[in-house]
C-alpha cells in the first residue's frame, strides 16, 4: 500500500472515530440481511428478534416485514437512548396492515415513555414524544393516509421548543413543547411494536436514531451503512454535522 492511501485511511478512521464520538447519530439499523439486527454506527444498540420478521426487498437493499401480531425487534435500554434533551428519528415503512392503532418504533409503553413513531387508526402518522418528569405528551398527527404496499420516509424530531412530524420529506404536523425527554430507564425501544403489544404490520427499512435535531433533508436518501470496523464512513454521523 502506498503512503498516500496510508495517510488517506489514516484520515478516514480519525474521521469515523471523531464523528461517533459527538454521537449525533446515535443509531442506525439497515435490517440488510447480511447486517441482520445490529447497530451499524458501532455504538452497541444492537437488537433482539422476537417473532420471525421475514427479510423482504426494502427500500434500500433488504428490509424486515412484521406480520402485525409477534414480530418486533428489541433495543436494550441505554443512557444514548434515554437520557436525552432532544432527538430525532427516520425511517422507511411500508404498511401492510392499517385500521388500527398500532407502534412503528417506541420507547416504553403507556405512562412509561419518552418518544415514538405510531399509525393512527385512520392510517395517518404521529410522532409523540413525552417530556419532563411529569411525562407530558407533545403529539403530532399527519394528514397523510397511508396507503397498504406503498413505501413512506417517516421523519420526526424534537429540538426541545417543537415537536414536528414529517412524511416523505413534508412537515405534517408540529406542536410546541419544553423540557427535557421524559426518561424511561429500564424499558427497551422497539421497533415494530409497543413494547410487545400494538404491533405494526408492515415491513421497515433504514431506522436511524440522532440525540439532536436534524433538518428532514439530511435524514433522507441513505448510502450504504457498513460497521465502522468495515472501514466505511456512516451517512448520517456525515450528514448530521452539517
Amino acid at each position: 500500500m502506498s503512503l498516500a492511501k496510508i495517510v488517506c485511511l489514516m484520515f478516514l478512521l480519525f474521521g469515523i472515530v471523531n464523528l461517533t464520538a459527538n454521537a449525533e447519530l446515535v443509531a442506525y439499523w439497515s435490517f440488510d440481511k447480511a447486517d441482520g439486527v445490529d447497530d451499524l454506527t458501532g455504538n452497541g444498540h444492537d437488537g433482539n428478534i422476537h417473532g420471525n420478521p421475514k427479510v423482504v426487498a426494502g427500500k434500500f437493499g433488504e428490509a424486515l416485514a412484521f406480520n402485525g401480531s409477534t414480530d418486533y425487534v428489541e433495543i436494550p435500554d441505554a443512557p444514548t437512548i434515554s437520557e436525552l434533551e432532544t432527538l430525532s428519528m427516520a425511517a422507511w415503512i411500508q404498511p401492510l396492515k392499517l385500521g388500527s392503532w398500532v407502534a412503528v418504533a417506541e420507547k416504553g409503553i403507556h405512562l412509561n415513555w419518552s418518544y415514538g413513531f405510531f399509525i393512527e387508526p385512520d392510517a395517518t402518522l404521529s410522532f409523540e414524544v413525552s417530556t419532563g418528569p411529569g411525562n407530558n405528551l407533545v403529539c403530532c398527527v399527519g394528514n397523510v393516509k397511508m396507503e397498504i404496499g406503498k413505501w413512506y420516509h417517516i421523519f420526526g424530531s424534537y429540538d426541545g421548543k417543537s415537536v414536528k412530524a414529517y412524511v416523505d420529506g413534508k412537515l405534517e404536523g408540529e406542536m410546541p413543547g419544553a423540557d427535557a425527554v421524559h426518561i424511561t430507564e429500564g424499558l427497551p425501544f422497539t421497533i415494530g411494536s409497543r413494547n410487545g403489544q400494538n404491533h405494526f404490520g408492515g415491513a421497515v427499512d433504514e431506522v436511524a436514531f440522532w440525540n439532536k435535531a436534524i433538518s428532514v433533508e439530511d435524514s433522507m436518501d441513505p448510502l450504504p451503512v457498513k460497521p465502522a470496523r468495515k472501514l466505511t464512513t456512516t451517512w448520517g454521523a456525515i450528514k448530521a454535522l452539517h
